[in-house]
């Protein structure tokens, strides 16, 4: 057989093998994709994360059978919605504050950023914040120019203590000051330390103060309390194309049907999930 012919269909031969490999690779890469879902929520007073992300990214392992499924959580809201504006987040979930979202929403850059499960506490999708202070305030006019510590944005806390002032009669819009800080426990503390004189927070995180530290739970006073709000959501952008985005989300659904999810919800405040539907995006007021 001529030399030059069997040299010419090895390399052929070798060729397609090249292609074959290259082309088995690709769709393993594809099918492999990796996905995170990135968390921001200051309310559920979360001191040691590395713990947190270790037993999501424990049960994302043994819910999607995949080491490419992760949890990232950030304590900065700042750094999280940087993080949101990359494009090359647009096939990640990420799970916020109802709140934060509204605020995302007048954005151009969030428009198509939609919710697709609400957190639930004993199948309510809903909470209220409470305002507190130490038993010495015996009414809400004595916040008049004090400062309120909130781990929430600082326009949406002031419209909520707005709101809460208007149901005690004061109808006050600016006569306060807002104390920013990084969870719910923080700004209890403040006012126990006198930091502040009022305190913004979710009623989930007082009720956990109270069974944490009842003593000095007895010295608070709760002055009133906002209208519902939404829990937090899980959101991603539309259209969802990727097969790894849809399997994150359906791992994330699921959470509720095992022991290790319901443990992480727990340790989020919440216990369960519920899809949004069209009355939830009326309270969320997205058209």
């Amino acid at each position: 057989m001529d030399e030059n012919f069997i040299h010419r269909h090895s390399f052929i031969g070798r060729r397609a093998i090249i292609i074959l490999t290259c082309l088995v690779l690709m769709l393993f890469s594809w099918q492999l994709e990796a996905r995170t879902l990135y968390f921001y929520n200051p309310e559920s007073n979360i001191n040691d994360f590395r713990s947190v992300k270790r037993l999501f990214n424990r049960y994302l392992l043994s819910a999607t059978k995949s080491r490419r499924y992760r949890f990232q959580p950030f304590k900065n809201a700042k750094i999280f919605e940087r993080f949101l504006k990359k494009p090359r987040k647009r096939n990640e979930v990420f799970l916020l504050p109802s709140w934060q979202y509204q605020k995302l929403m007048k954005q151009k850059a969030f428009r198509k950023l939609k919710p697709i499960f609400v957190a639930t506490i004993n199948n309510n999708p809903t909470y209220t914040k409470v305002l507190i202070t130490k038993k010495n305030i015996r009414s809400m006019k004595q916040l008049r120019r004090k400062r309120i510590a909130s781990a929430g944005d600082r326009n949406y806390s002031k419209k909520t203590i707005q709101f809460i002032g208007a149901k005690n009669g004061l109808h006050y819009r600016t006569q306060f000051r807002i104390l920013t800080v990084p969870k719910d426990v923080d700004a209890l503390m403040s006012v126990l330390f006198g930091m502040a004189q009022g305190a913004l927070i979710s009623h989930i995180s007082l009720n956990s103060f109270s069974r944490i530290n009842k003593r000095k739970y007895r010295l608070l006073r709760q002055q009133g309390e906002s209208q519902a709000i939404m829990l937090p959501i899980v959101v991603a952008y539309q259209p969802i194309k990727k097969k790894s985005t849809k399997r994150l989300l359906s791992a994330i659904q699921a959470m509720p049907d095992s022991s290790r999810g319901k443990e992480i919800l727990g340790l989020l405040g919440w216990n369960g999930w519920k899809k949004v539907t069209p009355r939830d995006l009326q309270l969320l007021e997205v058209k």
